[in-house]
């Protein structure tokens, strides 16, 4: 129905961002990969799905025309929802998961919260061929740091892929615990991806 969103982004946390188009305003669900290239304030054009269960919609948003394709594959196969889609596109960069579904990579599948044994079967089963497809630029390398943001908002981002408030803040403290937290990241993407890999 939607195509796309070509407006000001007014709001942006990791996972969501809103995109003001013609005086209105509109929430979507986004991937850290998707949601690192949005810049508040700026103008952007947001590939959008509109999922809508049990007669409620939500819009998820992705930065490029082949990250959308990927989620959509994704989302045809039995058992994975929006939340799982965009767990698995924050974990790896686009090129990386079609990478390991083309493989096999199954072990890889499993280190996203969400993703069991079945699942990962599922996805590579059904997907491998379709992943030979997609037009998808290899991920870039040595990019530039993004700017840290505070544990609160990598709270909030697992919170909306499906973790409770409390083990949300739970794992956010054993990862700035660890001894090798420097090298993890501080910011919110490095944060919600270690604890998606626990």
């Amino acid at each position: 129905m939607y195509d796309h969103l070509l407006g000001d982004v007014v709001e942006k946390s990791a996972n969501r961002a809103v995109v003001r188009c013609g005086g209105v305003g509109y929430e979507v669900r986004v991937s850290l990969n998707s949601g690192a290239e949005l810049q508040l304030g700026a103008t952007c054009q947001v590939f959008t799905i509109l999922h809508v269960v049990d007669g409620m919609p939500s819009m998820l948003g992705f930065a490029t025309r082949s990250e959308r394709e990927l989620a959509r594959r994704l989302m045809s196969v039995s058992g994975v929802g929006p939340a799982i889609a965009l767990a698995l596109l924050s974990v790896y960069a686009p090129s990386d998961l079609a990478n390991a579904i083309a493989g096999g990579d199954t072990a890889a599948l499993r280190s996203v919260k969400g993703v069991g044994q079945k699942t990962a079967e599922r996805l590579c089963l059904e997907l491998r061929d379709a992943m030979h497809k997609l037009d998808l630029a290899p991920a870039e390398v040595g990019g530039a740091p993004r700017p840290s943001q505070s544990s609160d908002d990598a709270i909030s981002a697992l919170v909306t892929l499906g973790y409770s408030e409390k083990d949300a803040r739970d794992k956010v403290a054993r990862i700035r615990r660890r001894p090798d937290a420097t090298a993890v990241g501080a910011d919110t993407e490095s944060l919600v991806k270690a604890v998606l890999q626990m």
